[in-house]
């Protein structure tokens, strides 16, 4: 019986440790604009939790720094995330509202 439990208590630890890998994006100024931010994918992981996803699109992108008017999105796949991005990009344009798709951060040459 303790064996067992053993077992079962390894196999549980193992499974809150074995995240899928996910991609996100962000987007910015979401409900009324005037200028819609979209951030480019990044790959994380469902451990990350969508507080820990903005701080981190706020670290990487200057112009959400100071932005409360923010959310994330996750996807499964790469697909799903660049169609999502034109979806919203096309949506936001019906509105009048110009749309911003941001690049990823440029790497420093200490890179």
């Amino acid at each position: 019986m303790r064996t067992l439990v053993t077992i079962l208590a390894l196999v549980g630890s193992y499974a809150l440790h074995a995240q899928n890998t996910i991609w996100s994006h962000a987007i910015g100024n979401w409900r009324n604009g005037p200028v819609v931010y979209i951030t480019p994918l990044i790959e994380t992981t469902e451990a990350f939790t969508t507080p820990q996803l903005i701080e981190r699109f706020k670290k990487e992108f200057l112009e959400l720094k100071d932005m409360t008017d923010l959310d994330v999105l996750r996807f499964g796949t790469t697909e799903e995330g660049e169609e999502s991005r034109r979806t919203l990009k096309a949506k936001y344009g019906i509105r009048k509202l110009e749309v911003v798709l941001l690049e990823p951060p440029a790497l420093s040459k200490d890179h």
